[in-house]
């Protein structure tokens, strides 16, 4: 199963938010000997912006919380056009098992904007990588 997960700009709340669409379980990735690639694509309303690299104030990729252990991913690739980021996940055993939430953060129309949000009544947005 491919890991697309499609991110768009939710200008539903204030302030706004990259919201990362994880249904049918796209951020589920399955045991397999060999490393799969994780893929989020800005798409809609956030498809004219690009991820923010890591050497920007807020990176396009981070970890939030307790990281997973060395080797399981790899580092973030930004893609030639910017919308594009990807990474290796190498779910190849129990030990690679787990749940990590992380955070995005992109750029557009000059604005930065990042996935995870708690709102006032206090749903929680934070994305996660699930290693089945």
């Amino acid at each position: 199963m491919p890991n697309n997960l499609n991110v768009k700009l939710d200008t539903s709340t204030t302030p706004p938010y990259l919201d990362i669409d994880q249904s049918n379980g796209a951020n589920h990735v399955s045991r397999s000997p060999n490393a799969q690639t994780i893929t989020w694509q800005l798409t809609g309303n956030a498809a004219s912006g690009s991820f923010n690299t890591q050497s920007d104030p807020e990176p396009g990729f981070a970890w939030v919380g307790t990281p997973p252990p060395a080797g399981i991913f790899g580092s973030p690739v930004l893609q030639a056009n910017g919308n594009q980021l990807t990474m290796s996940d190498l779910n190849n055993s129990a030990s690679t098992a787990g749940d990590w939430i992380y955070q995005l953060s992109a750029t557009i129309g000059g604005v930065v904007y990042q996935s995870n949000k708690t709102s006032l009544t206090q749903t929680n947005t934070n994305p996660s990588i699930k290693n089945n």
